[in-house]
């Protein structure tokens, strides 16, 4: 890793004019502010152990500027602290570059403060820049310091360099390391996606001087989780109790949040047990995780159970659970119990968040409350909510499945006029209203105005239109907007395919759909169950059974079942008078031992 040479006298020099004059003016209104209202007695006197926010800061660090002799460095190391803990790292980096230009005392505590502002404003080389002061001066590098860039490499998703740096530390002995620098390696590699190369360290700490902690292992075992490997997290959970290493709540909450993720609930119950066992006791965190999952799959009656074992157990439930629960009750159609929830949050001082009112917007427009939906979403501003992208998409799916077109273009104006871009997932939606209520040319407009300003392209915008185009039965604009489709960088996938494939099969062009099915092959895209059964379907309504029989055996060879339509088709020509052997082929591949074979052959 190499460090500019010229660092140095960037902040040494005094030649610049390092606090911008915003900034001296802010301070200069900040100081005659706060001395006005300490003087008339409406504010106690500030000093470090008191800084309520930026205004107290900068009025001291003023004041303290202007004191000779200066104060100690330690106060204004203490200063720096308290406005790097408001996360006003932009100002904290100001103050550290008027210091040196003034000639206020710095060391090597300063420095590493300075360090950490820039890492934590993604600004990690002017983070090494300052570290030429330390080779400078002198000083002994510690492994905070270096921990400190470290993580400001992988903020920043450079993560060979990051790699780089340590091995640079480790072969030239740089600093010593101990289990901070460690830790901010593998939480690095961990976020990052290089879960194989963190457990490598993680290996290499075990065989080391340096052992890992309990938040080392939880890093890893929660990234292990995270990557849907549960077994590989509970086996590492295992190695790490047999060497000694105590897990904590975090770490049982990270296992809890796996399993519940794959709904292996006996294991989530044995550990539960284990946790109060061990008397490491649930928090809400812990409820939050089991509270989501099971609402998510349908078991809301179980998750209201653990909701009130939450309270009796005095784990005060938050908005995230009130969320999920709400969630749940939505997707089993209590929207009176999910509505009288929602109220509930203010009697008990949990105030709703922004996804709060979205779950109930989306709950109402999935029963097709849309009235009460508009007055959610007409209310999130009256209680300091300002709607998000996915309020406004939530709700215009619901204008469109409730046939209010004209609101629904409205309301995609006004997210456009209060400085929203719409995603793709919006496009779609508005796409999809438009083809659903038949507007399918105004549909066109919306792709000629996203071509003409070069907006990004998806597959999924024209395979919309397709469909919308097969179910006005143009089959001449369908094909063509699909045959276009390499000419605007894009190609057909499955989808697509599957849309001009049921196309053609509804409108009874069963060569055409089997001319589009060997082109998938050709274009690599692989057929899926969709395909074959649009395509048997087809073929047995149409009587083309030798050729259903076909596309039947090769779907069932693929593994691939029968839908409600393909299966009612053939069940229908049971016992029908022409016996055709075809029929029969497909029932028995069906049902092999089902008798339903022998009632056709009577």
């Amino acid at each position: 890793m190499k460090i500019p040479s010229s660092s140095p006298k960037r902040f040494e020099s005094g030649k610049f004019h390092f606090l911008s004059h915003k900034i001296f003016s802010a301070i200069h209104c900040l100081r005659t502010e706060s001395a006005a209202n300490c003087n008339s007695g409406g504010k106690t006197e500030i000093h470090l152990g008191n800084i309520n926010g930026l205004s107290d800061a900068l009025f001291l660090y003023e004041n303290m500027s202007k004191t000779k002799p200066f104060p100690n460095v330690k106060q204004f190391n203490k200063l720096l602290s308290s406005v790097v803990n408001l996360k006003e790292y932009s100002t904290a980096i100001c103050i550290f570059k008027h210091m040196c230009n003034v000639g206020i005392p710095t060391n090597e505590y300063t420095l590493g403060i300075a360090i950490n502002s820039y890492c934590l404003s993604d600004r990690v080389n002017l983070g090494f820049a300052v570290l030429s002061t330390f080779f400078k001066r002198g000083c002994a590098l510690n492994a905070i310091t270096f921990a400190t860039l470290l993580k400001g490499l992988f903020r920043e998703n450079r993560i060979g360099e990051a790699q780089e740096l340590f091995r640079k530390i480790v072969r030239e002995e740089l600093c010593e390391l101990n289990v901070v620098m460690y830790g901010t390696v593998i939480d690095g590699l961990c976020k990052s996606g290089n879960t194989a190369v963190a457990i490598e360290l993680l290996r290499v700490m075990e065989t080391g001087s340096c052992k890992p902690n309990t938040h080392v292992y939880t890093m890893v075992i929660d990234c292990l989780c995270k990557d849907r490997m549960v077994d590989s997290a509970l086996k590492l959970f295992d190695e790490m109790s047999e060497r000694g290493v105590t897990p904590n709540i975090v770490t049982y909450n990270a296992l809890v949040c796996g399993l519940c993720s794959l709904n292996r609930w006996e294991r989530v119950k044995m550990l539960y047990k284990e946790m109060l066992d061990c008397k490491v006791y649930p928090n809400v965190i812990t409820f939050s995780a089991i509270i989501d999952a099971l609402c998510k799959q349908g078991l809301v009656d179980e998750a209201e159970n653990v909701f009130d074992i939450m309270v009796r157990k005095n784990v005060a439930p938050n908005v995230i659970c009130h969320n999920a629960l709400m969630d749940g009750f939505f997707l089993q159609g209590r929207v009176d119990e999910a509505r009288k929830l929602f109220e509930s949050m203010v009697s008990k001082k949990i105030a709703p968040n922004l996804h709060s009112f979205n779950i109930l917007i989306n709950g109402y427009c999935k029963k097709m409350m849309i009235d009460d939906a508009v007055d959610v979403f007409r209310e999130m501003p009256r209680k300091g909510f300002v709607p998000n992208l996915i309020s406004y998409s939530t709700l215009l799916h619901g204008l469109f499945r409730g046939d209010r077109c004209t609101s629904a273009l409205k309301l995609f104006d006004e997210l456009r006029a209060v400085g929203l871009k719409p995603d793709s997932h919006t496009y779609c939606i508005l796409l999809d209203g438009l083809c659903k209520n038949k507007l399918v040319e105004q549909a066109f407009l919306v792709l000629d105005e996203l071509e003409h300003k070069g907006e990004d392209l998806h597959t999924a915008y024209y395979s919309i239109v397709i469909d919308g185009l097969c179910k006005a039965k143009d089959l001449d604009k369908a094909r063509a907007v699909f045959n276009d489709l390499p000419s605007k960088g894009l190609e057909p996938n499955v989808v697509t395919y599957n849309i001009l494939i049921k196309g053609c099969c509804l409108n009874g062009l069963l060569e055409e759909a089997k001319e589009l099915f060997s082109k998938m092959e050709q274009d690599s895209v692989l057929p899926d169950a969709v395909t074959y059964n649009f395509i048997v379907h087809g073929n047995l309504k149409r009587g083309k059974y030798d050729d259903a029989a076909s596309f039947f055996e090769e779907m069932d060879a693929k593994g691939f079942s029968p839908d409600a339509c393909a299966f009612s088709s053939l069940l229908h020509l049971v016992g029908t008078k022409e016996q055709n052997p075809a029929v029969l082929k497909m029932i028995r591949i069906l049902a092999p031992n089902n008798s339903c074979v022998d009632h056709a052959k009577r």
